[in-house]
């Protein structure tokens, strides 16, 4: 098997460009002594720290004919079972933010070699939840790490981190599927019987493969807001001005997120009725099955009409105004 064959990080699915960027480095452990992994929830960020760890330690790393992490040495078998005690995860777990205290504990243990192998690595979850004092804390042991200390940054977004982190650590940024790929792999995982059921979960993960699973899982709540979603968009353009009322009255969610989120929601299902007139990707609807068949009565100019009435209505909501308010008021400027 040459070199250009070999599977990289192979329990991350997808992210093709990520397993090149770092085929060369883990090969001939050379990698970096930090790495900023940037993603949604459920989007593989874990997974891929978990397996760059691995292949980092792997006992068979220069085995070309081995995946690499190989998964059956001793040191794979530990990091990849959870068990591997060079391992240190902090998390922000029940707080806002990541203060500097879980820093310095980390600054504190920095220069204790490793227990089990040549490499010691430091995962910080949430790192984008790091506090200003934290991340300049931790500024200096980016800077001038033992060379047996790796760091990994999970973040959503690598905005939320200082310059000067992001120019000591390279940022790799997840991949995000498409609502296609999704539904594959929801059916692929759990069997295709489920098809409504597939294209909602699918379509509220955002791309991300783990969250799109968690959803289907458990996720009854935030399926409930995709459906009221669709059957707001509906509403809005089939019903009549006192049959929408009754919907906001009886149908939309309590919460004034969840509303928000509802609202947001029946955009994206606005945005696809557009895209499907002008032949583009759907983000909301299953490209497969197409926009529901009274979206094609509606011109464009309608629709565009609602998604800034809806954004608007969503802004309102956001800022404290009255809900019931906010809702009748749509209804009652925008519905013929």
């Amino acid at each position: 098997m040459t070199k250009e064959m070999r599977r990289m990080l192979p329990n991350l699915i997808g992210n093709e460009k990520i397993k090149n960027m770092l085929a060369s480095d883990l090969s001939r452990g050379k990698t970096a002594h930090a790495y900023i992994l940037e993603g949604p929830r459920g989007s593989g960020k874990h997974t891929a720290a978990l397996d760059i760890c691995a292949s980092a330690v792997c006992e068979n790393r220069t085995d070309q004919s081995n995946t690499l992490p190989c998964g059956k040495c001793s040191m794979c078998r530990k990091i990849l079972g959870g068990v591997f005690v060079d391992i240190l995860t902090v998390s922000n777990g029940d707080k806002a933010s990541i203060g500097v205290d879980s820093i310095r504990l980390i600054k504190q243990s920095l220069y204790v070699t490793p227990n089990d192998g040549d490499k010691k690595f430091y995962i910080i979850e949430n790192a984008h939840l790091m506090t200003t004092q934290a991340q300049n804390a931790l500024l200096l042991a980016l800077e001038e790490p033992p060379p047996y200390v790796m760091f990994l940054l999970l973040c959503d977004t690598s905005a939320a981190l200082l310059e000067t982190i992001k120019s000591r650590a390279p940022v790799i940024r997840m991949e995000k599927f498409g609502p296609d790929a999704v539904e594959k792999y929801l059916a692929e995982k759990f069997g295709a019987s489920n098809r409504e059921k597939i294209i909602r979960a699918a379509h509220l993960s955002g791309g991300a493969l783990g969250y799109a699973a968690e959803l289907y899982e458990h996720g009854n709540t935030e399926m409930k807001l995709y459906e009221t979603a669709a059957d707001l968009a509906k509403t809005l353009l089939t019903a009549k001005k006192s049959e929408a009322l009754t919907f906001i009255a009886t149908s939309m969610p309590k919460s004034r997120a969840d509303t928000c989120a509802v609202l947001s929601l029946t955009q994206l299902a606005l945005r696809d009725m557009i895209a499907e007139k002008k032949g583009g990707d759907l983000l909301f609807y299953s490209s497969s099955e197409g926009c529901p068949f009274f979206a094609k009565k509606v011109s464009v100019k309608r629709l565009i009409e609602l998604c800034s009435a809806l954004s608007v209505a969503e802004k309102d909501i956001s800022a404290n105004c009255s809900v019931n308010t906010v809702l009748t008021s749509l209804i009652m400027n925008y519905q013929t």
